[in-house]
């Protein structure tokens, strides 16, 4: 299954609608197709937050968040 063929996911309360929502688990087959990652740093951008839905908007986002943040 790809992601552009993925049937629309209901929105999760309290995010934005911003097109499909896929699992963690569909991101991280495509990471480097679509975010120019490895599988590992979705890992990291999403930790605790494995069984929620995200755009690839958002997903983008956070993996955005993840490298920019500064390490102790």
């Amino acid at each position: 299954m790809t992601l552009e063929n993925h049937e629309k996911n209901p929105v999760n309360p309290g995010q934005e609608s911003e097109g499909p929502r896929y699992t963690l688990e569909e991101l991280k087959e495509h990471a480097e197709s679509l975010f120019s990652v490895k599988e590992e740093v979705l890992d990291g951008a999403f930790f605790g937050a494995q069984d929620k839905l995200f755009t690839v908007a958002e997903a983008h986002t956070k993996i955005e968040q993840f490298m920019k943040a500064k390490v102790d």
